[in-house]
Protein backbone atom coordinates (compact mmCIF):
# COMPACT_ATOMS: atom_id res chain seq x y z
CA UNK A 1 0.00 0.00 0.00
CA UNK A 2 1.39 3.65 -0.64
CA UNK A 3 0.78 6.35 1.42
CA UNK A 4 0.77 9.92 -0.01
CA UNK A 5 0.40 13.38 0.66
CA UNK A 6 -1.48 16.05 -1.22
CA UNK A 7 -2.85 19.61 -1.41
CA UNK A 8 -6.80 19.86 -1.71
CA UNK A 9 -7.61 21.12 -5.33
CA UNK A 10 -8.53 24.44 -3.57
CA UNK A 11 -5.49 24.45 -1.20
CA UNK A 12 -7.60 24.21 2.02
CA UNK A 13 -5.21 21.55 3.22
CA UNK A 14 -2.71 19.53 3.05
CA UNK A 15 -4.28 15.46 3.01
CA UNK A 16 -3.21 12.12 3.10
CA UNK A 17 -4.36 9.22 0.70
CA UNK A 18 -3.80 5.40 0.75
CA UNK A 19 -3.51 4.03 -2.66
CA UNK A 20 -4.89 7.39 -4.41
CA UNK A 21 -7.84 7.18 -1.66
CA UNK A 22 -7.86 10.30 0.48
CA UNK A 23 -8.43 9.50 4.28
CA UNK A 24 -8.53 12.96 5.22
CA UNK A 25 -10.18 16.48 4.39
CA UNK A 26 -10.26 20.25 5.04
CA UNK A 27 -10.16 19.95 8.86
CA UNK A 28 -6.72 18.45 8.92
CA UNK A 29 -3.95 20.19 8.20
CA UNK A 30 -1.34 16.99 7.53
CA UNK A 31 2.39 18.37 9.12
CA UNK A 32 4.74 15.09 9.36
CA UNK A 33 4.06 11.38 9.96
CA UNK A 34 5.59 10.16 12.59
CA UNK A 35 5.30 6.55 12.40
CA UNK A 36 2.83 3.33 12.64
CA UNK A 37 1.47 2.49 15.86
CA UNK A 38 -0.92 -0.30 16.90
CA UNK A 39 -2.38 -0.37 13.28
CA UNK A 40 -2.85 3.34 12.86
CA UNK A 41 -0.82 5.95 11.29
CA UNK A 42 1.11 8.07 13.93
CA UNK A 43 0.06 11.96 12.54
CA UNK A 44 1.51 15.36 13.92
CA UNK A 45 -1.60 17.41 12.56
CA UNK A 46 -3.44 21.34 13.03
CA UNK A 47 -6.81 20.68 13.69
CA UNK A 48 -7.96 23.80 14.46
CA UNK A 49 -5.24 26.95 14.87
CA UNK A 50 -2.08 27.42 12.98
CA UNK A 51 -0.49 27.73 15.94
CA UNK A 52 -1.42 24.88 17.55
CA UNK A 53 -0.37 21.03 16.98
CA UNK A 54 -2.00 17.61 17.77
CA UNK A 55 -0.85 14.09 17.16
CA UNK A 56 -3.62 11.98 15.92
CA UNK A 57 -4.18 8.35 15.48
CA UNK A 58 -5.54 7.62 11.84
CA UNK A 59 -7.38 4.44 10.72
CA UNK A 60 -5.67 3.51 7.30
CA UNK A 61 -9.15 2.29 6.15
CA UNK A 62 -11.74 4.38 7.42
CA UNK A 63 -9.72 7.49 7.63
CA UNK A 64 -11.14 7.69 10.98
CA UNK A 65 -8.50 9.54 13.93
CA UNK A 66 -8.79 9.83 17.64
CA UNK A 67 -6.47 12.65 18.76
CA UNK A 68 -3.76 11.20 21.64
CA UNK A 69 -2.50 14.18 22.33
CA UNK A 70 -4.04 18.35 22.36
CA UNK A 71 -7.69 17.73 22.65
CA UNK A 72 -7.68 19.52 26.20
CA UNK A 73 -8.44 22.91 24.62
CA UNK A 74 -4.99 24.43 26.28
CA UNK A 75 -3.06 26.19 22.94
CA UNK A 76 0.07 23.88 22.90
CA UNK A 77 2.14 22.10 20.42
CA UNK A 78 2.20 18.55 20.64
CA UNK A 79 4.62 16.32 18.97
CA UNK A 80 5.75 12.57 19.05
CA UNK A 81 8.64 10.07 18.65
CA UNK A 82 7.59 6.54 17.80
CA UNK A 83 10.34 3.28 18.02
CA UNK A 84 9.40 0.02 19.01
CA UNK A 85 6.31 0.17 19.95
CA UNK A 86 6.78 2.60 22.32
CA UNK A 87 5.83 6.73 22.31
CA UNK A 88 7.76 10.18 23.29
CA UNK A 89 4.93 12.19 24.10
CA UNK A 90 5.56 16.25 24.41
CA UNK A 91 3.51 18.84 24.90
CA UNK A 92 4.84 22.42 25.18
CA UNK A 93 2.50 25.70 26.11
CA UNK A 94 2.66 28.73 28.01
CA UNK A 95 3.44 26.38 31.12
CA UNK A 96 6.14 24.85 29.99
CA UNK A 97 7.35 21.52 28.35
CA UNK A 98 6.46 18.02 29.57
CA UNK A 99 7.30 14.71 27.98
CA UNK A 100 5.36 11.54 28.97
CA UNK A 101 6.82 7.86 27.83
CA UNK A 102 3.99 5.42 26.41
CA UNK A 103 6.24 1.68 26.59
CA UNK A 104 4.75 -1.00 24.29
CA UNK A 105 4.38 -3.22 27.75
CA UNK A 106 1.86 -0.20 28.63
CA UNK A 107 3.85 1.51 31.35
CA UNK A 108 3.54 5.25 31.63
CA UNK A 109 6.44 7.61 32.74
CA UNK A 110 7.06 11.18 33.18
CA UNK A 111 10.75 12.03 32.68
CA UNK A 112 12.36 14.25 35.09
CA UNK A 113 13.16 17.96 34.18
CA UNK A 114 16.34 19.13 35.47
CA UNK A 115 16.17 22.38 33.80
CA UNK A 116 15.81 25.44 35.62
CA UNK A 117 12.17 27.14 35.19
CA UNK A 118 12.07 30.41 33.82
CA UNK A 119 11.43 33.56 36.14
CA UNK A 120 8.57 34.30 34.09
CA UNK A 121 5.09 32.86 32.27
CA UNK A 122 5.57 33.86 29.09
CA UNK A 123 1.83 34.17 27.52
CA UNK A 124 1.90 35.91 23.88
CA UNK A 125 -1.31 36.91 22.70
CA UNK A 126 -2.31 34.98 19.88
CA UNK A 127 -4.82 36.48 17.02
CA UNK A 128 -5.30 36.22 13.39
CA UNK A 129 -6.30 39.56 11.12
CA UNK A 130 -6.90 40.86 7.30
CA UNK A 131 -8.71 39.04 5.05
CA UNK A 132 -6.38 36.52 4.88
CA UNK A 133 -6.50 35.33 8.25
CA UNK A 134 -2.41 35.71 8.94
CA UNK A 135 -1.28 34.78 11.89
CA UNK A 136 0.45 37.11 14.93
CA UNK A 137 1.64 36.95 18.44
CA UNK A 138 2.20 40.38 20.88
CA UNK A 139 4.17 40.12 23.90
CA UNK A 140 3.18 43.32 25.94
CA UNK A 141 6.27 44.34 28.62
CA UNK A 142 4.94 41.88 32.03
CA UNK A 143 3.07 44.09 34.69
CA UNK A 144 1.95 46.46 31.50
CA UNK A 145 -0.85 48.77 32.55
CA UNK A 146 -3.55 49.24 30.35
CA UNK A 147 -3.64 53.04 28.61
CA UNK A 148 0.25 53.14 28.72
CA UNK A 149 1.23 53.48 24.75
CA UNK A 150 4.10 51.55 23.79
CA UNK A 151 6.63 51.87 20.68
CA UNK A 152 6.06 48.56 18.70
CA UNK A 153 8.76 46.23 17.75
CA UNK A 154 8.55 44.00 15.37
CA UNK A 155 10.29 41.00 15.42
CA UNK A 156 10.28 37.90 13.18
CA UNK A 157 11.24 36.19 9.92
CA UNK A 158 8.32 36.09 7.77
CA UNK A 159 9.96 33.49 4.77
CA UNK A 160 9.29 30.29 3.72
CA UNK A 161 9.31 27.15 5.33
CA UNK A 162 9.33 28.66 8.71
CA UNK A 163 6.36 29.22 11.44
CA UNK A 164 7.01 31.81 13.89
CA UNK A 165 3.61 32.68 15.40
CA UNK A 166 3.33 28.79 17.74
CA UNK A 167 2.11 28.15 21.04
CA UNK A 168 5.53 26.87 21.48
CA UNK A 169 6.82 28.96 24.50
CA UNK A 170 10.31 28.83 23.46
CA UNK A 171 9.67 31.08 21.05
CA UNK A 172 8.41 33.57 23.49
CA UNK A 173 11.29 34.06 25.75
CA UNK A 174 13.59 36.27 24.54
CA UNK A 175 10.85 38.41 22.99
CA UNK A 176 9.44 38.68 26.73
CA UNK A 177 12.78 40.19 27.42
CA UNK A 178 12.55 42.80 24.55
CA UNK A 179 8.82 43.84 25.64
CA UNK A 180 10.26 43.91 29.22
CA UNK A 181 12.43 46.77 28.02
CA UNK A 182 9.53 48.57 26.84
CA UNK A 183 8.55 47.66 23.88
CA UNK A 184 4.89 45.97 22.29
CA UNK A 185 6.65 42.97 20.54
CA UNK A 186 4.80 42.01 17.39
CA UNK A 187 5.27 39.12 15.07
CA UNK A 188 3.47 38.34 11.99
CA UNK A 189 3.29 35.08 9.83
CA UNK A 190 2.52 36.64 6.37
CA UNK A 191 1.62 34.95 3.56
CA UNK A 192 4.31 32.42 2.34
CA UNK A 193 4.74 30.61 6.22
CA UNK A 194 3.85 26.86 6.58
CA UNK A 195 0.69 25.51 8.44
CA UNK A 196 -2.19 27.63 7.64
CA UNK A 197 -2.77 26.03 4.53
CA UNK A 198 -1.49 24.96 1.12
CA UNK A 199 -3.03 28.06 -0.68
CA UNK A 200 -1.64 30.23 2.30
CA UNK A 201 1.88 28.65 1.73
CA UNK A 202 1.86 29.23 -2.07
CA UNK A 203 1.38 32.96 -2.29
CA UNK A 204 4.51 33.51 -2.31
CA UNK A 205 5.83 32.03 -5.08
CA UNK A 206 7.85 33.88 -8.04
CA UNK A 207 7.65 37.17 -5.35
CA UNK A 208 8.99 37.75 -2.07
CA UNK A 209 8.56 40.82 -1.07
CA UNK A 210 4.92 42.37 -2.24
CA UNK A 211 2.99 39.59 -0.23
CA UNK A 212 5.67 39.86 2.55
CA UNK A 213 5.17 43.16 3.36
CA UNK A 214 1.51 43.75 2.45
CA UNK A 215 0.68 41.37 5.08
CA UNK A 216 2.83 42.72 7.76
CA UNK A 217 1.65 46.04 7.10
CA UNK A 218 -1.88 45.43 7.08
CA UNK A 219 -1.56 43.06 10.25
CA UNK A 220 0.40 45.80 12.10
CA UNK A 221 -2.29 47.98 11.72
CA UNK A 222 -5.02 45.50 12.48
CA UNK A 223 -3.11 44.97 15.44
CA UNK A 224 -3.23 48.63 16.33
CA UNK A 225 -6.51 49.34 15.76
CA UNK A 226 -7.58 45.98 18.31
CA UNK A 227 -4.86 47.00 21.45
CA UNK A 228 -4.76 51.20 21.36
CA UNK A 229 -1.68 50.81 23.49
CA UNK A 230 0.41 50.19 20.30
CA UNK A 231 1.88 53.59 19.47
CA UNK A 232 2.37 53.06 15.40
CA UNK A 233 4.24 56.71 14.96
CA UNK A 234 6.77 54.76 16.90
CA UNK A 235 7.73 51.25 14.79
CA UNK A 236 10.80 49.68 14.83
CA UNK A 237 11.42 46.34 13.03
CA UNK A 238 14.32 43.55 13.50
CA UNK A 239 15.21 40.30 12.33
CA UNK A 240 17.79 37.86 11.25
CA UNK A 241 18.16 36.28 7.78
CA UNK A 242 14.99 36.12 5.57
CA UNK A 243 13.76 38.08 8.84
CA UNK A 244 16.70 40.51 8.00
CA UNK A 245 15.16 41.29 4.60
CA UNK A 246 12.27 41.83 5.95
CA UNK A 247 13.59 44.31 8.25
CA UNK A 248 15.44 46.29 5.62
CA UNK A 249 12.46 45.71 2.98
CA UNK A 250 9.72 47.65 5.41
CA UNK A 251 11.77 50.91 6.21
CA UNK A 252 13.12 51.13 2.56
CA UNK A 253 9.72 50.66 0.95
CA UNK A 254 7.09 51.43 4.04
CA UNK A 255 9.00 54.34 5.50
CA UNK A 256 5.68 55.72 6.52
CA UNK A 257 4.95 52.18 8.49
CA UNK A 258 7.85 51.57 9.99
CA UNK A 259 9.98 54.22 11.42
CA UNK A 260 13.70 52.27 12.56
CA UNK A 261 14.93 48.63 11.50
CA UNK A 262 17.59 46.67 12.36
CA UNK A 263 18.61 43.99 9.78
CA UNK A 264 21.11 41.41 9.92
CA UNK A 265 22.99 38.62 8.28
CA UNK A 266 19.63 39.96 4.92
CA UNK A 267 19.90 38.09 1.55
CA UNK A 268 19.62 41.67 0.06
CA UNK A 269 19.77 40.38 -3.36
CA UNK A 270 18.13 36.41 -4.17
CA UNK A 271 20.50 35.93 -7.56
CA UNK A 272 23.35 35.60 -5.23
CA UNK A 273 21.60 33.71 -2.61
CA UNK A 274 21.57 29.70 -2.83
CA UNK A 275 19.73 27.83 -5.60
CA UNK A 276 18.28 25.19 -3.73
CA UNK A 277 16.31 27.89 -1.97
CA UNK A 278 15.61 30.57 -4.16
CA UNK A 279 14.43 28.97 -7.28
CA UNK A 280 12.32 26.49 -5.56
CA UNK A 281 10.40 29.53 -5.18
CA UNK A 282 10.96 32.65 -7.53
CA UNK A 283 12.17 29.80 -10.46
CA UNK A 284 15.44 30.48 -12.47
CA UNK A 285 16.90 33.87 -12.42
CA UNK A 286 17.41 33.30 -16.49
CA UNK A 287 13.69 32.98 -16.76
CA UNK A 288 12.25 35.20 -14.52
CA UNK A 289 15.03 38.42 -13.94
CA UNK A 290 12.27 40.44 -13.28
CA UNK A 291 10.90 38.73 -10.12
CA UNK A 292 14.64 39.02 -8.81
CA UNK A 293 14.70 42.33 -9.53
CA UNK A 294 11.41 43.30 -7.83
CA UNK A 295 12.52 41.10 -4.71
CA UNK A 296 16.17 42.81 -4.87
CA UNK A 297 17.31 45.66 -1.96
CA UNK A 298 20.32 46.90 -4.04
CA UNK A 299 18.15 49.73 -6.52
CA UNK A 300 16.06 50.53 -3.45
CA UNK A 301 18.98 51.93 -1.53
CA UNK A 302 18.47 55.91 -2.45
CA UNK A 303 15.31 55.49 -1.13
CA UNK A 304 16.25 55.29 2.47
CA UNK A 305 14.96 57.74 5.14
CA UNK A 306 14.85 56.17 8.24
CA UNK A 307 17.44 54.94 10.37
CA UNK A 308 18.77 51.56 9.09
CA UNK A 309 21.32 48.88 11.25
CA UNK A 310 23.14 46.16 9.28
CA UNK A 311 24.86 43.71 10.87
CA UNK A 312 26.48 40.36 9.04
CA UNK A 313 28.80 37.86 10.71
CA UNK A 314 31.76 38.11 8.32
CA UNK A 315 32.37 34.33 8.18
CA UNK A 316 28.78 33.86 7.37
CA UNK A 317 28.55 30.38 4.70
CA UNK A 318 24.97 30.72 4.58
CA UNK A 319 23.94 34.42 3.62
CA UNK A 320 27.80 35.62 2.42
CA UNK A 321 28.60 39.07 4.34
CA UNK A 322 28.80 40.37 0.43
CA UNK A 323 24.99 40.73 0.68
CA UNK A 324 25.01 43.31 3.53
CA UNK A 325 28.07 44.81 1.89
CA UNK A 326 26.81 45.72 -1.22
CA UNK A 327 23.83 47.57 0.86
CA UNK A 328 26.03 49.17 2.42
CA UNK A 329 27.54 50.26 -0.85
CA UNK A 330 24.65 50.97 -2.99
CA UNK A 331 23.63 53.65 0.42
CA UNK A 332 26.74 54.79 0.85
CA UNK A 333 26.84 55.49 -3.09
CA UNK A 334 23.49 57.16 -2.72
CA UNK A 335 24.50 59.42 -0.01
CA UNK A 336 22.11 57.51 2.58
CA UNK A 337 23.38 57.25 6.48
CA UNK A 338 23.65 53.92 8.03
CA UNK A 339 25.07 52.09 10.72
CA UNK A 340 27.16 48.89 9.53
CA UNK A 341 27.99 46.30 12.33
CA UNK A 342 30.83 43.79 10.90
CA UNK A 343 31.38 40.86 12.98
CA UNK A 344 34.21 38.93 13.04
CA UNK A 345 34.05 35.18 13.09
CA UNK A 346 30.59 34.91 13.38
CA UNK A 347 29.16 32.89 11.00
CA UNK A 348 24.91 32.66 10.19
CA UNK A 349 24.24 31.32 13.95
CA UNK A 350 25.83 33.92 16.75
CA UNK A 351 26.97 32.00 19.74
CA UNK A 352 29.00 31.99 22.93
CA UNK A 353 27.60 35.76 24.05
CA UNK A 354 27.55 37.28 20.23
CA UNK A 355 24.02 37.47 20.65
CA UNK A 356 23.64 38.73 23.66
CA UNK A 357 25.83 41.55 22.78
CA UNK A 358 24.13 42.49 19.49
CA UNK A 359 21.10 42.51 21.45
CA UNK A 360 22.38 45.24 23.37
CA UNK A 361 23.53 47.13 20.79
CA UNK A 362 19.97 46.71 18.99
CA UNK A 363 18.16 47.86 22.34
CA UNK A 364 20.36 51.35 22.39
CA UNK A 365 19.58 51.59 18.91
CA UNK A 366 15.85 51.37 19.18
CA UNK A 367 15.84 53.27 22.46
CA UNK A 368 17.41 56.10 20.49
CA UNK A 369 15.46 56.20 17.19
CA UNK A 370 11.84 55.23 18.68
CA UNK A 371 12.42 57.73 21.73
CA UNK A 372 9.02 59.97 22.18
Amino acid sequence: RMLTAADTPDGAARTLAVDGRPLTGAGVQIRRVAGFHQGRLLVEAGLRDPAEQQVLLLDPDSGAHTVLAGDTGVPAVHSVIASAGSLLLTAADRDGIRRTLHTADGRRFTPGDLSQPLPYRVAPLLERVTEHGVPTALVLPSGHVPGRRLPVLVDGYGGPGFQDVSAEPRRWQYRQWWADQGFAVVTVDNRGTPYVSPAFTHAMYRGFSDVTLEDQVAALQALGARHPDLDLARVGVRGWSYGGYLAALAVLRRPDVFHAASAGAAPTDFRHYDTAYTERYLGLPQDHPEVYERDSLIPDAPKLTRPLLLSTGLADDNVHPSHTLRLSRALTDAGRPHQLLALPGVTHMTPGGVKEKLMALELEFFRRELAA
